[in-house]
């Protein structure tokens, strides 16, 4: 951003920090094709020239998609929903198919996360699908503290094999509400 000369809005205090904001924390060990932050400028720019500049200044392989003003004062933008792709090995694939529609199918799947609280795994997923060997999930942001990606993989038997052989990549940020 200092590359690009953006006039960013400052923080007031002791020690000003740049206005700049992410909409939700990737999860550790998770990779991610797909973020979304808030800037404030201190004047206003068209959307396309800050692209511009933005996307000129960057390193390789850092891509800026897209660029909405907010009005003054709006609230905050928030997540929605999150979709992560996983390559399954074939030999964890095989009868996993069954396994997620059994999951689906269900009403509510209490799962215990790490920290030792209950939550129901199946309240936040949109979305869970095998196509070939790329595991889909689609997990709403706005279920409250439930499960993660990592409980979701635990009650399809796979989590074992997160951060040996699996490895999710959050691929979409979906920040007004796409899904039904």
């Amino acid at each position: 951003m200092r590359r690009a000369e953006l006039p960013l809005a400052k923080s007031q205090g002791f020690h000003p920090k740049p206005r700049v904001s992410y909409l939700s924390a990737l999860p550790l060990g998770f990779s991610s094709d797909d973020e979304a932050m808030e800037l404030i400028l201190e004047e206003d720019w068209p959307s396309e020239v800050l692209l511009q500049k933005l996307n000129d200044s960057s390193v390789e392989g850092l891509d800026f998609l897209r660029a909405v003003p907010l009005e003054e004062g709006a609230p905050k933008q928030q997540a929605h929903a999150f979709s992560y792709d996983m390559t399954v090995p074939e030999e964890l694939a095989e009868g996993l198919d069954r396994k997620i529609a059994d999951f689906m199918s269900a009403q509510t799947v209490e799962v215990v996360k790490a920290n030792g609280k209950p939550v129901d795994a199946r309240a936040p997923v949109k979305e869970l699908a095998l196509d070939g060997s790329t595991l889909r999930l689609v997990l709403s942001a706005q279920s409250g503290p439930e499960a993660g990606a990592r409980e979701i993989l635990a009650c399809l038997g796979l989590d074992e094999a997160l951060f040996r052989t699996i490895f999710p990549n959050r691929n979409r940020t979906y920040i007004v509400d796409e899904l039904n």
